[in-house]
């Protein structure tokens, strides 16, 4: 070797070492994140972050063990046993990221649904290309209640179109169409979209979302065919918090859930709830959220809403469980559910299908076993592009 290129190629060496160690420790937080119990809420969301875009962590964590396989070549030092680590964990964390992804992309083969490597990368739900229509549905309490109204982008005729009541999730006062892109692609399916805020229940008011939603569902029955949609083939989706005030609201008669304005109650076609709480009464909680000061949190948040323990108030908690009010005739339901979902353990939408299926309520169960609540923020996941198959069946078999 000429004496001059020595000292180069020493940097090469380094620089591709140090990249290879790199990314391992870069994969060994993303990992942390997504397996320990979240410290914080904060992350949690990085976490979630991660599971959803598991590919790009698979992809540099791909590179990491390149790097660490050349950085081993033809040395005996120390740097040889660094090189070595660095492959050993950038593999772990490569078959851990490509796990999520292998798993949706069998369950999707499985039952049929195609899903895209190319609309991977296709960025979060978060954001559309359009605007909707707001309008105030109701004003209660000193605080107008808003939902907006997402059109087709273009109409073949001038036949009334089912619609899609959307009800968002959050445990915080937030505003309607939370991820807009859901509402435009389910416009673009040719569904009239109605995007629901309502109010979080106050302290010992748990019916107060549910009230809110029928109230809502009672506008749009009223005012539907002024955006072109049939008050007759409605059908209601709702995520985590808006997923149990849209079974409350459909499952419920107004003698239990009484709407919070002048309304008639509104038959609805179908419904679909994502990644939902539907027994409260129920003692168990994922293991994560047991582990994690979040689980206090979240408890401390049920006894408020519910004005107490469950202890000190059974019958309001089986009252506000979905699960309490299964019975025949309810409308065919759709369940959407994460397996390493933080909040809501499988088993809890397990048991409602079971009790739906006794029932003889029609009704479908879609697991995806590596995702985590919330697991639509990535508009391109594997994951959101195996619900999205799922919603199109349901909806074109219902409406």
């Amino acid at each position: 070797m000429a004496p001059s290129l020595r000292p180069v190629r020493a940097a090469v060496r380094l620089a591709v070492l140090a990249g290879a160690t790199g990314t391992a420790v870069v994969g060994i937080a993303a990992a942390a994140l997504t397996v320990v119990p979240p410290p914080s809420w904060s992350a949690w969301q990085y976490g979630l972050l991660v599971t959803e875009f598991g590919l790009l962590l698979a992809a540099l964590a791909g590179a990491g063990l390149l790097l660490s396989l050349f950085a081993r070549r033809r040395r005996r030092d120390c740097s040889r046993a660094v090189a070595t680590t660095a492959a050993v964990v950038n593999a772990a964390v490569l078959a851990g990221a490509l796990l999520p992804a292998a798993s949706a992309w069998r369950d999707a083969r499985a039952t049929g649904m195609d899903l895209s490597l190319g609309g991977y990368h296709a960025g979060l739900a978060t954001g559309t290309g359009r605007e909707p229509t707001t309008v105030r549905y109701v004003r209660l309490d000193g605080t107008d209640l808003e939902l907006d109204v997402w059109q087709p982008p273009r109409r073949r005729d001038h036949r009334p179109l089912p619609n899609v009541v959307n009800v968002h999730g959050g445990s915080e006062d937030l505003p309607q169409s939370l991820l807009p892109r859901w509402d435009a692609w389910l416009a673009g399916l040719g569904y009239v979209v109605f995007d629901v805020d309502y109010r979080i229940a106050p302290p010992g008011r748990w019916r107060v979302p549910a009230a809110d939603l029928k109230c809502a569902l009672g506008w749009i029955a009223a005012h539907a065919a002024a955006y072109g949609a049939d008050p007759s083939r409605i059908a209601v989706m709702g995520q985590s918090a808006g997923g149990l005030a849209t079974l409350l609201a459909t499952y419920t008669d107004p003698g239990r859930i009484a709407p919070s304005c002048p309304a008639a109650g509104v038959p609805v076609k179908a419904v679909a709830a994502w990644y939902s709480i539907t027994d409260l009464a129920a003692p168990e909680v994922p293991w994560r959220q047991r582990h994690s000061p979040i689980g206090d949190e979240l408890a401390t948040a049920t006894r408020t809403m519910m004005g107490g323990t469950f202890r000190e108030h059974p019958d309001r908690y089986r009252a506000a469980s979905p699960v309490s009010h299964v019975r025949p005739g309810l409308p065919p339901t759709l369940l959407i559910q994460g397996g390493r979902d933080l909040f809501v353990p499988v088993e809890d939408n397990r048991r409602f299908a079971a009790r739906l299926a006794r029932a003889g309520v029609p009704h479908r169960l879609v697991e995806i076993r590596h995702a985590d609540h919330m697991f639509d923020l990535n508009w391109g996941g594997f994951a959101s592009q195996f619900a999205r198959q799922a919603i199109t069946r349901f909806l074109r078999e219902r409406l």
